[in-house]
């Protein structure tokens, strides 16, 4: 071996270190979280209700220049709305870019339980706003045209967005694992709450509010909160061993 006097100048220097992938480092705080998480909430809300009141227009239509085609603001079409911000949101925020998926691996339970929370009232807001084109052709007394005016009608559309909001996150919990197995459980989970969801929400919003229904769903609502920071908590369990450092 050569030693430090042979070389001119001294001896070379060592190679540069390997960069770090992006994907070692959670990105930002849980602030930051929570904000990118609240601005995808918006974006997912604000959409959603304008297609309700662009299909009010009768401009929002299947098929380009049919007649035939036009989606009318009615129970249906409300359904499909009502589940699918929830399931966008929730996609929305798993990152493979980074190591943890987009879920930090401190103070993910309050994150998810906040984040989901704000997100649920924010779409249950702006939700008041359609019944202002909601279809003539729905009887007066359901719910998609009572939201707005009848108490019982608003808090069982409350519940039930709630509900949404709060298994879908659990799902999303599940498909974000680290294991095949638990991402398969959590893209059946999103699969079974897509179908439930939009069935039961076609058949709640063209149908008068009960109480049965909303004792129902405030039930199935209230589990899934509480089930999201013991998933949240499981999963920061099984991780931690090995992202000690982030």
């Amino acid at each position: 071996m050569r030693s430090e006097s042979h070389w001119p100048g001294g001896p070379p220097p060592p190679p540069p270190p390997i960069a770090a992938s992006h994907r070692k480092t959670p990105l930002g705080g849980w602030k930051k979280d929570l904000k990118d998480r609240l601005t995808g909430a918006v974006v997912v809300s604000i959409l959603v209700t304008g297609l309700m009141l662009l299909s009010g227009t009768g401009l929002l239509r299947t098929r380009p220049g049919s007649t035939a085609s036009v989606i009318d603001p009615d129970g249906l079409w409300a359904g499909i709305l009502v589940v699918g911000a929830p399931l966008i949101w929730a996609f929305g925020q798993v990152k493979f870019s980074r190591m943890d998926k987009g879920f930090r691996t401190h103070g993910l339970p309050s994150l998810m339980l906040v984040s989901t929370g704000l997100a649920a009232m924010l779409q249950i807001l702006l939700m008041l706003t359609w019944p202002l084109v909601a279809d003539d052709s729905l009887a007066g007394h359901v719910v998609l045209t009572q939201y707005h005016a009848n108490p019982l009608a608003f808090c069982l559309v409350a519940v039930f967005v709630i509900a949404l909001y709060a298994w879908t996150t659990v799902a999303m919990l599940g498909f974000a694992g680290k294991g095949a197995g638990t991402s398969a459980l959590g893209t059946v989970g999103w699969l079974i709450i897509a179908g439930v969801g939009a069935w039961q929400g076609i058949v709640m919003f063209e149908n008068p509010a009960t109480m049965s229904s909303f004792w129902v769903w405030a039930g199935i609502a209230l589990l899934g909160l509480v089930l999201i920071p013991v998933i949240a908590a499981v999963r920061v369990h099984d991780r931690r061993p090995q992202n000690m450092f982030s």
